[in-house]
Parts: C-alpha cells; sequence; structure tokens
C-alpha cells in the first residue's frame, strides 16, 4: 500500500468516524472550499465545503448510520488521486427494521499547498 493510499484510508476512516459520531462539522474539513458534491440518486451537484457538510448533516438528522467508506483503488499523480470504491450505510426506521444499503463512490483529492489532501469531488451511486 503506498503512502497516500495509506492517507487517504486515513482520511476515509475520519469521514466514517465523523459521520457515525453525528459530527458533521467534522466532514467539512476534509474537503477544499470550493468541493463539489453529487449524490445519489442523480441529485442536484452540491458545492461549497459548508453547503457539503449540511448536506451531509442532513443524511445523519435522517438517522443514517454505519458509514462506511472503502477504497478498492487508486490512481495518483502529484496532485490529484483518484480514490474508487465502495460505501455502505444503514437505516433503522421506527419500527425497528435496519435497512442497509451502498454502492460505488469516487472521491478526486487535490494535494493543498500544505501539502494536505482535500476532496474536490465526491460522487456515489
Amino acid at each position: 500500500m503506498s503512502t497516500l493510499s495509506q492517507q487517504l484510508t486515513q482520511l476515509n476512516q475520519q469521514f466514517d468516524a465523523a459521520f457515525n459520531a453525528k459530527q458533521a462539522e467534522a466532514i467539512g474539513p476534509l474537503y477544499a472550499e470550493h468541493a463539489i458534491l453529487m449524490p445519489a440518486p442523480a441529485g442536484a451537484p452540491i458545492q461549497g465545503r459548508e453547503a457539503i457538510m449540511s448536506f451531509f448533516k442532513g443524511l445523519i438528522d435522517m438517522g443514517i448510520h454505519h458509514h462506511q467508506l472503502a477504497m478498492t483503488g487508486l490512481v495518483e499523480s502529484e496532485t490529484q488521486a483518484t480514490q474508487y470504491g465502495t460505501w455502505a450505510g444503514a437505516l433503522t426506521g421506527e419500527d425497528g427494521v435496519t435497512q442497509e444499503f451502498g454502492g460505488n463512490v469516487q472521491l478526486v483529492f487535490a494535494r493543498q499547498a500544505d501539502h494536505r489532501w482535500l476532496v474536490v469531488t465526491h460522487i456515489w451511486n
């Protein structure tokens, strides 16, 4: 596993930990200021760190839990990395029945001037 792959895996773990702890405010800093989120199924693109953080807060408030990002591949250069893989989550209804769901995910990261990697595009289906 490359150093970059390890770094992005850690970012995935940070995302999942923040989401599952219901801390949307900890998700925002993982995204570049003008990042674009393209939610499934065919949701309108969401642009900007604050709007993305608000979107994930909405999912958390809906009760989605047990979020998991898993990287299965990575295409990398000096300044950009594209991660592809899978995501999963769950939602427990008022009847106590838990529905699990998931799909494919792609995250594009850009290396910042301070050498941090931040998400610039995030799409899933």
